[in-house]
């Protein structure tokens, strides 16, 4: 049987510089970016649901039909009236970093878990053996709604789930860095797996060293810890064993948008697999530096399938 993913956040619509004055439109969001990265480096079938919501206009047509494209189920893509997807701005640096500008306050994914209670179907959401959700997925809900979404991942966890949560800070988000400090240690405590950036955790918890994320998160009873520090590559911790990874070495870094999503999707992938994580991680490293090397967060499938055909998981297994 088919492992069933389900994978919680916003898609938006995406603008990136071709040449001056002239952008490309596609869809990204930080956990669609993971999903497709993810359902692209399956060696096995998987089923992957992306679970949102969008609006009825064509754009959000245009939406689903990429989401589609992808091999990704859209039966929790819910649609809301009267709002549409967020949208946002890619602009690169001479380096490849990237800053963006937004346009979100009334996208549609914030209704996610009114659209869901409304529409949907409890025993559609239960007994998936992965659940997936980030940081700006709790961000961008209400207080009423992160604790609905709250309570459905005790559900989740209480029938066997497996809880992944990438804490993705944005601070442009948050009213402030206790109220998000408060809400990032609830989830971690819920989470089998996190995937933490220390970036994120100087500001957010004042951590300056990944074996200070990894003590912080061992209190909280995380089983396996993916630490990401940038060009030094990564920590992990599974079974009480340590490992790294380090950053794979690229020519030229073109955009770094979903360099970290990207990794997620990979790693996730490989494990799946069973794959072990000090494998496992190997493969996500090589994969987030195959994509920071091209413009946009989605890399176009036939450049992915050569650059799969090359590194699939299996292959970085010892």
């Amino acid at each position: 049987m088919k492992k069933r993913i389900v994978m919680m956040g916003e898609c938006m619509v995406e603008m990136f510089q071709l040449v001056e004055n002239v952008y490309h439109q596609a869809f990204a969001g930080d956990v669609f970016n993971t999903a497709v990265y993810l359902k692209r480096s399956c060696e096995t079938p998987v089923d992957v649901q992306f679970f949102t919501a969008v609006g009825t206009d064509l754009i959000s047509d245009k939406l689903v039909r990429a989401v589609e494209r992808e091999k990704v189920d859209t039966s929790l893509m819910f649609r809301a009236k009267g709002v549409r997807p967020g949208l946002y701005m890619i602009n690169t640096d001479a380096y490849g970093e990237r800053s963006f500008v937004y346009w979100r306050d009334t996208s549609a994914a914030k209704q996610v878990m009114q659209c869901f209670s409304q529409q949907g179907n409890l025993t559609d959401v239960l007994g998936c053996d992965m659940f997936y959700f980030s940081g700006i997925t709790l961000a961008i809900l209400s207080d009423s709604d992160r604790r609905a979404l709250f309570n459905l991942i005790h559900q989740l966890k209480e029938q066997g789930s497996q809880i992944v949560f990438d804490p993705n800070y944005r601070p442009a988000l948050w009213s402030g860095i206790e109220s998000c400090r408060a809400v990032f240690t609830e989830a971690y405590q819920l989470a089998d797996i996190a995937m933490p950036g220390l970036d994120d955790h100087k500001v957010l918890f004042e951590h300056s060293t990944v074996q200070q994320i990894k003590a912080f998160l061992t209190e909280l009873d995380v089983a396996e810890m993916i630490i990401k520090d940038g060009k030094n590559g990564v920590v992990g911790c599974f079974a009480g064993h340590d490992f790294a990874a380090a950053a794979h070495q690229v020519k030229k870094v073109v955009d770094t948008t979903a360099a970290g999503d990207s990794f997620n999707g990979g790693y996730l992938a490989a494990r799946l697999a069973d794959i072990p994580p000090q494998d496992a991680v190997k493969y996500a490293a090589r994969l987030a530096g195959f994509v920071v090397e091209h413009t946009g967060a989605i890399v176009n499938k036939e450049h992915f399938q050569r650059f799969w055909s090359r590194h699939r998981p299996s292959t970085f297994v010892l």
